[in-house]
């Protein structure tokens, strides 16, 4: 069945192309989400081991404080945080950490440390995304601008109006095939 819109113009179509890409994801899901592109092998080892010694200090130092049910959040963290290999999970993970462990004054040193690598993990990445980004605003600034890149939009815009399409495959008795042109797939009645 044939569709219609409201197609902009080629100018008004190419001038909304940094606010399309710019809009279609986050800016970090533009880059790895992989903890291991933003630190070395090394600040990565670091980290994790600096977590595991913030952990200890600060069960002991929640027990002592009298807020021994907030050790299963922080245990919690920790599992996950070990398991973890997403940017932003891990982040979460460092953060809750040292913060429940500069509550009580547990292992401060090592906590800022950890706070540190996970702020450098971030703003690393988000440093790349940015520049991601921009390149993919660039790029589709160009595309739009170009002749090249309106015939594609107006293929699209082609096939969106004509509908969806059906075509036949038809599996003879000998193993060949054949495909039918497509035709306008017509949905069927419903009684």
């Amino acid at each position: 069945m044939p569709r219609t819109a409201n197609w902009p113009s080629r100018e008004e179509w190419a001038a909304k192309a940094e606010h399309a890409t710019r809009t279609q994801c986050f800016t970090w899901q533009r880059v790895s989400s992989d903890p291991d592109a933003w630190l070395s092998a090394d600040e990565l080892a670091e980290a994790r081991s600096l977590a595991v010694a913030v952990i200890k200090a600060t069960r002991t130092a929640l027990t002592k404080a009298g807020r021994a049910a907030e050790r299963s959040d922080l245990n919690a963290h920790g599992r996950e945080a070990a398991e973890t290999w997403d940017v932003n999970e891990l982040n979460y993970c460092w953060k809750s950490i040292t913060r429940m462990a500069n509550s009580v004054d547990a292992a401060p040193e090592q906590a800022q440390r950890l706070a540190d690598l996970s702020t450098q993990m971030i703003e690393t990445r988000d440093e790349a995304a940015q520049a991601a980004e921009d390149k993919a605003v660039a790029d589709a600034i160009a595309r739009r601008n170009s002749d090249a890149g309106w015939a594609k939009e107006l293929e699209r815009r082609a096939r969106f109006e004509r509908g969806p399409q059906l075509t036949t495959i038809t599996v003879h008795a000998d193993g060949s095939s054949t495909v039918s042109d497509p035709e306008p797939y017509i949905e069927p009645r419903r009684h």
